[in-house]
């Protein structure tokens, strides 16, 4: 089936084989409404992947009788010997209308096989979602915490920096206060000392002169 899924790829991206089996994007032609682009690169293993997904799709949807999925496939066989698109297109519905094919039911089952890869598409989308949801919401919730928290902490040191920066004002003031207050208090101490002491001295000489002068 990978003639077919490369040549599905093949309506939005050109394909080149590059080293190691990937298929890079080489050309990107506008995407028709209501589809998917391929993305930038898609390796051998997705492609592997996604060939074996939609086979294996197909195969267990494979409607009875000759249908598109046949006339696909031998298209798809017929390719190598005939290269010609139209002559192929003849030659493969020439070969299965002996088995009951019609242009009618050929049209008709390949909008069945589109509604079966919307279905699919649906179901992958709510699996994605689910898984999304069961494996990453949990790590989205503890992220969500984590930045609250980091906000919250933030915050906390915001207001803490500005109560150690109001704090650390008010020690300089103190500091400056004190020192200013011991200073004058040093000051006015000396100032008292010499006083006193200016004092008793008078007092201890008027003593002398009492006690010499005084009859």
């Amino acid at each position: 089936m990978s003639g077919f899924f490369k040549k599905a790829m093949g309506l939005f991206v050109e394909f080149e084989e590059a080293p190691g089996k990937s298929f890079s994007k080489t050309t990107a032609p506008p995407a028709p409404p209501g589809r998917v682009v391929a993305p930038q690169v898609l390796n051998s293993e997705d492609f592997d992947k996604f060939e074996n997904h939609f086979e294996k799709l197909f195969d267990q949807a494979n409607l009875p009788g000759p249908d598109y999925y046949e006339f696909m496939r031998m298209n798809e066989t017929l390719e190598a010997h005939i290269k010609d698109d139209k002559a192929r297109l003849a030659a493969t519905f020439a070969s299965l209308s002996i088995q009951g094919l019609t242009k009618d039911t050929l049209i008709a089952t390949a909008d069945r096989y589109k509604e079966i890869v919307t279905e699919d598409r649906t179901k992958f989308e709510r699996i994605a979602i689910e898984k999304s949801d069961h494996e990453i919401g949990g790590k989205r919730t503890q992220l969500q915490q984590l930045e609250d928290s980091v906000r919250k902490n933030a915050e906390v040191i915001q207001k803490l920096t500005q109560e150690i920066n109001e704090a650390q004002k008010n020690i300089n003031g103190l500091k400056t206060s004190i020192t200013d207050e011991d200073q004058k208090l040093e000051k006015n101490r000396q100032g008292y000392l010499v006083a006193s002491n200016a004092m008793m001295m008078k007092i201890d000489n008027d003593i002398q002169k009492i006690k010499h002068d005084l009859p």
